[in-house]
């Protein structure tokens, strides 16, 4: 059981490491540049791939120098790495803010899928950074870690869902954690590859309805939850209007 009273974030930051051996700007106009660096490289990388891409195609997409890009990051997988973190810096910050507005555990964790959705969506980095956390190598074992983060953050809320007689206690919410972050990635996955994510949110809406029919204690908290998840999936409320069931 996961007993810490820590927010999410905390949770999934708390055993969280640097993933890439970069160059750590202190200038504005460092940092400008590799955030230039990091958004091109996404781009390079959703487009061609990890294998196919190279330094040349990353410095033309950043609109920067070679030296400029060596002086930042000396190799691909160092790139690679970057946008990793870089995604998930970004993705963390935002799910933080989503939940925060929210005290039932539950909705924190649709309100924290709903906003994955959207940067699945809208965000190249985003993207780039969990294509690229499937590969091999270096990028594995980031990969590794970032799952095992975000299972554990997943895991305290769902122990906190159980220990307040909102789920159903039957399996550990370790497990149930396991087995809710390997859904939420399969469901992606499957979207991305079937109709570039064109139904992702009517996947992760019934990804979370399958979740509440097995897991959720009470009849009437049920409906609840089934008409928060409607009103965020498919009628995508505002993050404001979807506060508690």
């Amino acid at each position: 059981m996961i007993g810490q009273q820590v927010s999410l974030i905390e949770a999934i930051r708390a055993e969280r490491s640097h993933v890439a051996e970069r160059r750590e700007p202190s200038q504005e106009r460092g940092q400008r540049t590799q955030r230039a660096i990091i958004e091109g490289a996404a781009r390079v990388f959703e487009n061609k791939g990890y294998s196919d891409a190279t330094l040349s195609d990353i410095t033309r997409a950043s609109g920067i120098s070679q030296g400029s890009l060596y002086f930042h990051f000396k190799t691909k997988e160092q790139i690679a790495l970057g946008v990793i973190q870089e995604q998930h810096d970004r993705m963390y910050a935002e799910i933080e803010e989503a939940r925060n507005e929210a005290s039932d555990p539950l909705v924190q964790l649709f309100r924290a899928s709903y906003v994955i959705c959207i940067r699945l969506q809208e965000d190249a980095v985003t993207r780039a950074g969990i294509n690229l956390a499937l590969g091999q190598g270096a990028l594995r074992e980031a990969s590794a870690r970032s799952y095992g983060e975000w299972t554990r953050g997943v895991g305290y809320l769902l122990d906190r869902a159980i220990r307040t007689g909102i789920l159903d206690g039957d399996l550990k919410p370790e497990r149930l954690a396991r087995s809710l972050v390997a859904y939420f990635t399969g469901s992606q996955l499957m979207s991305q590859a079937t109709c570039d994510r064109g139904d992702l949110f009517e996947s992760v809406a019934d990804m979370w309805r399958v979740f509440i029919k097995a897991n959720a204690v009470g009849q009437i908290r049920r409906a609840d939850y089934f008409g928060l998840i409607g009103k965020l999936f498919e009628s995508r409320s505002p993050l404001g209007s979807i506060e508690s069931a």
